[in-house]
């Protein structure tokens, strides 16, 4: 018979067109830990920007768990822009030792919760993607409790860049 054929081929246009229009967001973002730096893509799946083009709401994710030698990384950054304003900025970072996760840091805005500020440095559109590059400085601290309260007596100094092409949350 001749239905089998057309229904892999089916499947097979299905998922060509499904995917054809699909766009994702990339980019890195450089972090200088410890004086250690290192670059690391964004999560493309992650990533993205919500809300209106005056206020948008950001959420940049970046991970590498690629076998190079180094530990994997895994850390997210988000923040509202209202008149490309950064504010209520939040960032955690999942440590690892021997490949698995042992721990995360957090940072907010308040100087008792790490402090951290971002700063836009460029901003722009294009059709459902926003292009974005700016810089963060934190000081991430362990939390019991997914960051309300940091203790920032084991924190760690962080900077960085992020330099990324997220997609509008759908």
């Amino acid at each position: 018979m001749t239905f089998r054929p057309h229904l892999v081929l089916a499947t097979c246009l299905a998922t060509t067109l499904a995917t054809a229009n699909y766009a994702q967001s990339l980019g890195t973002v450089t972090l200088i830990v410890a004086d250690q730096e290192r670059t690391i893509p964004v999560w493309a799946e992650q990533s993205d920007w919500s809300g209106s083009e005056s206020w948008p709401s950001i959420n940049i994710y970046a991970r590498d768990f690629s076998d190079n030698g180094e530990e994997p990384a895994l850390i997210s950054l988000s923040f509202e822009a209202s008149g490309w304003q950064p504010s209520v900025p939040e960032m955690d970072m999942v440590l690892y030792e021997n490949r698995k996760p042992v721990g995360t840091l957090f940072a907010r805005e308040e100087e008792e919760r790490g402090g951290l500020t971002v700063i836009v440095d460029s901003h722009a559109f294009d059709g459902t993607s926003l292009s974005l590059t700016g810089s963060f400085e934190a000081m991430l601290g362990p939390s019991d409790n997914y960051g309300n309260d940091i203790d920032l007596s084991q924190g760690v100094s962080v900077t960085g860049t992020f330099d990324v092409v997220l997609e509008t949350l759908e």
